[in-house]
């Protein structure tokens, strides 16, 4: 116990020097120790912070290359896959009126040539209807002149 007492003692004795006030050149002189370390480190951080910047401006004008580059094979990927697309439409459509007009050329010629057909006789058989009724007439003056002239 009188061993830790001592050392105890001892430490007190050593560290009384430590308790004393700081004047104002001591203040002085710390002040200037820090603001000389804040410059130090300010100038420090501004470099790292340059460095840093650089290298983000040429990571980000790479990634901007590469990202233009993806963009056009993109872009010509897609105009590629959509000219395949219209051709093909293109295509269908033009199978679509080939049939329409095929149809409508059937529809006419179903429909016109009957009816070609039945007018040119419908001509015929006036024609005709007219042939008769001048043969009528005249087989009628002739009964006439028949009865009139025994």
């Amino acid at each position: 116990m009188k061993s830790i007492l001592f050392f105890c003692v001892a430490f007190f004795v050593i560290t009384s020097s430590a308790i004393s006030q700081l004047t104002s050149s001591d203040l002085d002189k710390i002040r200037l120790i820090v603001k000389e370390e804040i410059v130090k480190s300010e100038a420090k951080l501004k470099a790292d912070i340059t460095k840093l910047e650089t290298g983000l401006k040429a990571d980000i004008a790479k990634l901007e290359t590469g990202l233009k580059a993806d963009i056009a094979k993109s872009e010509k990927q897609l105009r590629e896959y959509m000219d395949i697309r219209f051709n093909s439409i293109r295509n269908q459509l033009l199978l679509v009126v080939g049939f329409v007009s095929s149809l409508i050329v059937l529809i006419v010629v179903t429909i016109g040539i009957p009816q070609i057909i039945m007018a040119w006789r419908g001509k015929n058989e006036r024609t005709q209807d007219r042939r008769i009724e001048e043969l009528s007439r005249e087989i009628e003056a002739l009964k006439q002149q028949r009865i009139v002239q025994p």
